[in-house]
């Protein structure tokens, strides 16, 4: 049955086909085209014809932006394949700075068009991972837990789940997934889960494995448990407390760098954590968590990286956040999930354009445990970790960025790459303490940087700016250089 939308539309293509008709024969009737242009614009008539002229123009809108979207091939061996799987029948191989036409995004794959002819598909992944030699002999370095699923879909069963630091070959790469095998066993991994590697680069032996990642979790606790804890303060005038509440009536005072002895720790009714230490006059206070740290973090963490220069180093970017959690809300409801990896591609491209090898904790919008990123930066033994977050806060004038540390001996990982943020339009604020899980817990160089404020109008002006996200990249990257730099020097 026709509706009244389609009759009005069939009233106004007679219309215009009678309008043509007229043109064609010469035999053009003032009065007929009034009439037309009268109805087009009356009140009946004119919203539909706007929505079909509307329609009409975004249409063709969006198939010049696809046809016309060019991409350039800055790489050698891109394979162009007749669908998205590297076990795909090859058309041709692509010339290393020819430009192809974009014709759509799937799953880690470009639908390209080349010579304005002929038509497949070349993996996205290949053209930002410029340590992989090709589409093929590939191998997925587990960074976290890792599920092995039955089949192609994150509804089906999970077969087993993969720890992080097993290197496994993969058979294939079909759209957004990988064929492997492990203990034995078939299945398959999303390909956004891991890190893609050349099976060149892949340790021969168990041994190996264990040579270039001697961390050793169970050990570390062992040895933290039978050490006595020391806290160190790590602020001025930081007043110990009579009771776990920032209510209470202080004692005394300590000075920066005092340290005392931990005896317990208690919580406030919101769940802010304190520590009950004790001087060396016996005296005990309650003293907040976030403004001390504790000497058996520091067992197991390594003073300086293995690379003497950011081009042999391998650094790990974490972004902030991620799927269900969105971190910090703007007054325009933007989350700020978002802003760390925009930021975080930027310091990815910034740092391989230096030679160096990035890992990323969450290489898309998922939500990944604080305890797996680290555990993540420990298993690959990275030279530095940095991590990637934007603040909020209930006063809307604070702003700024600022550069946070733990352990004393990543300080210097802290100033070189904090000089080079301060120049950038936003107040920099410097090198503070931060007792948080991702520092305290790596025994990798570690920083966490607050890039500006989610909560300040003049800061949310650069958050989402991708200028902004390219000048902190490469701030950080000259930060790096400096720091190796220094490494270099200090061994």
């Amino acid at each position: 049955m026709i509706n009244r939308f389609e009759l009005i539309v069939i009233s106004l293509y007679n219309k215009f086909m009678f309008f043509i008709k007229m043109l064609n024969e010469g035999g053009i009737y003032i009065q007929s085209v009034r009439r037309i242009f009268e109805l087009l614009f009356s009140r009946k008539f004119f919203p539909p014809f706007m929505t079909f002229v509307i329609l009409s123009v975004s249409a063709l809108c969006i198939t010049f932006l696809l046809t016309d979207s060019t991409l350039s091939i800055e790489r050698e061996n891109v394979i162009l394949r007749t669908r998205p799987a590297t076990n795909a029948q090859a058309i041709i191989q692509l010339d290393q700075g020819i430009e192809v036409n974009l014709k759509q995004e799937q799953n880690g794959w470009y639908k390209v068009r080349v010579n304005g002819k002929t038509e497949g598909w070349i993996p996205k992944w290949l053209l930002e991972n410029t340590t992989l030699e090709n589409d093929q002999d590939l191998a997925a370095q587990i960074l976290i837990n890792t599920p092995l699923y039955s089949s192609t879909d994150e509804s089906s069963k999970v077969i087993q789940n993969i720890e992080p630091g097993s290197y496994l070959h993969v058979q294939a790469e079909d759209n957004g997934w990988l064929s492997v095998t492990f203990d034995g066993v078939y299945g398959y991994i999303p390909t956004r889960l891991v890190n893609l590697v050349s099976e060149s680069v892949v340790p021969d032996s168990e041994e190996e494995i264990e040579e270039e990642a001697p961390y050793d979790k169970n050990e570390i606790e062992r040895q933290r448990a039978e050490a006595e804890a020391v806290v160190s303060i790590r602020s001025n005038e930081e007043p110990l407390l009579d009771s776990p509440s920032f209510y209470a009536e202080p004692i005394a005072y300590a000075i920066y760098g005092e340290q005392l002895t931990l005896i317990d720790s208690a919580e406030d009714d919101l769940g802010n954590e304190f520590y009950l230490v004790e001087d060396s006059t016996g005296i005990r206070a309650y003293v907040d968590s976030t403004r001390v740290s504790i000497s058996t973090y520091s067992i197991g963490h390594i003073g300086l990286p293995s690379a003497n220069s950011l081009s042999e180093a391998t650094i790990m970017i974490d972004p902030g956040h991620g799927g269900e959690d969105s971190g910090a809300i703007s007054i325009n409801d933007s989350f700020e999930k978002d802003a760390t990896f925009d930021t975080a591609m930027a310091l990815k491209a910034a740092l391989e354009a230096q030679g160096a090898t990035v890992m990323l904790t969450r290489p898309d919008d998922q939500f990944i445990e604080l305890e797996d990123r680290v555990t993540a930066s420990n298993l690959n033994q990275v030279d530095a970790f940095i991590s990637l977050h934007f603040d909020g806060s209930e006063d809307t004038t604070w702003s700024g960025t600022t550069t946070y540390y733990y352990h004393e001996s990543d300080e210097l990982l802290a100033q070189s790459v904090n000089d080079q943020i301060a120049p950038l339009p936003l107040e920099n604020i410097g090198i503070l303490f931060g007792n948080y899980y991702v520092l305290r817990e790596n025994t990798r160089p570690s920083i966490l940087l607050e890039l500006g404020y989610m909560s300040n109008q003049y800061d949310l002006q650069y958050i989402f700016n991708d200028n902004y996200h390219q000048n902190i990249a490469q701030a950080i990257t000259q930060g790096l250089i400096n720091y190796f730099d220094q490494v270099s020097q200090l061994r």
